[in-house]
């Protein structure tokens, strides 16, 4: 069987490790940036997580200013103020420090800072979209400082922004089409697990099984290429190992597993597609923005998966095998299912959401639901051909 064609393509510098966030004045000052708008939210500030990147731009006689104005689901209207803020203060490069909230201001912001337009105009729907080259002025430099072990968006070509009169959740994306093009991507993220040693239980939970379903999702992914196979299935070891530990004692070690995963898994975000977990679940984001994405991943997760199965029933037989179930002398089929199994376990080990119903969606707007899902890009890529009328039946199910 042919392995097919692929392109690798990855121009982030990454330093990985407790405490490399400290290292970031050296690193700036060695590109020759004069001025960062640090982008990041109003906890991150309170927590003291910024402090030490303050103090290593400063020793270093980089000047700065802050933006503190990101909320989870970030808006268009945040991208813009963030935007304003970058070119009244005269910054030269950004600097977002947080979830995935902040560091898709920090893209949008890097992406408006040089291009024409609104935000909206960049907005991608389907593959063919992305290979057209919306992005044709490289977007200013950014550095990513990732706060959570969860969303990969220090690493990856997307960001997720809410049109907030559609109330709908729009993907910005580009990988360099071709050796030094532009991208919509950092030029230098900082993983320092350290940073993540405050973060509540909730959101550890939320966020860590973001990272899953992100490895999940790209393994059965029909866009998947064969470089990222072993990728997902140690990514979907590390967090069904390591989640349940980050979330009930918090501890360091486990906190550190996390990160790596999360952030390995954004690397295979560049390289393989998403599918209805994320259709659904950002759908119902834009239209519910007081729900955390991990939240309403893992609501949709294990409907998906019982939709797909029949689809590719071996690689979720190989979910179930990254998880450590033992489903020897199973069929592919059985196999799928004990990987449903053990994921609606793992749910409930960190005691997320297992319904929409626990969410406070209302069950009359899953036809909108549904209906508005079909107009998002993650849906192109998942392994099993889906309308309305299907993703209705799961919204259902997972209802």
């Amino acid at each position: 069987m042919s392995l097919g064609d692929y392109t690798l393509t990855f121009p982030i510098w990454v330093e990985f490790g407790n405490g490399s966030s400290e290292n970031i004045g050296s690193i700036v000052d060695s590109q020759g940036w004069e001025k960062a708008l640090i982008v990041t939210d109003q906890g991150i500030l309170d927590a003291g997580l910024v402090d030490g990147i303050r103090t290593s731009l400063t020793a270093e006689g980089i000047e700065y200013a802050t933006y503190d104005g990101v909320e989870p689901n970030p808006t268009a209207g945040m991208v813009d103020e963030a935007t304003e803020l970058l070119e009244s203060e005269g910054c030269d490069f950004i600097v977002s420090v947080g979830g995935g909230s902040s560091i898709d201001v920090g893209k949008g912001a890097s992406l408006m800072a040089t291009n024409p337009g609104e935000i909206a105009d960049y907005e991608v729907t389907s593959a063919e979209e992305v290979m057209e080259e919306p992005i044709e002025n490289h977007p200013l430099p950014l550095v990513t400082v990732p706060t959570t072990a969860g969303t990969g968006s220090e690493v990856d070509y997307w960001a997720v922004i809410t049109d907030e009169e559609r109330e709908f959740k729009m993907a910005l994306g580009q990988s360099p089409l071709y050796p030094g093009g532009p991208y919509l991507g950092a030029e230098i993220s900082l993983v320092d697990p350290a940073l993540t040693e405050t973060l509540p239980p909730r959101q550890t939970a939320a966020t860590g099984f973001d990272a899953f379903s992100h490895a999940l999702e790209n393994h059965v992914s029909s866009a998947r290429p064969p470089l990222v196979e072993p990728l997902t299935k140690h990514v979907m070891g590390l967090v069904s190992e390591h989640l349940p530990a980050a979330y009930e004692d918090g501890e360091m070690a486990a906190r550190e597993q996390m990160m790596f995963g999360s952030h390995v898994a954004g690397i295979c975000e560049n390289f393989a597609g998403f599918g209805a977990i994320h259709s659904l679940a950002e759908t119902t984001g834009g239209m519910y923005p007081e729900i955390p994405h991990g939240e309403a991943i893992a609501a949709y997760t294990p409907a998906v998966m019982r939709y797909n199965i029949e689809a590719v029933p071996g690689r979720y037989a190989e979910v179930a095998e990254a998880m450590d179930v033992d489903v020897s002398g199973l069929f592919d089929e059985a196999a799928a299912m004990e990987a449903v199994d053990a994921v609606e376990d793992l749910i409930d080990r960190v005691d997320l959401p297992s319904s929409l119903r626990e969410l406070g969606v209302a069950e009359d707007d899953l036809p909108a639901i549904a209906e508005k899902s079909l107009d998002t890009i993650e849906i192109h890529d998942n392994p099993r051909d889906a309308d309305a009328d299907d993703l209705l039946d799961i919204a259902r199910d997972a209802y």
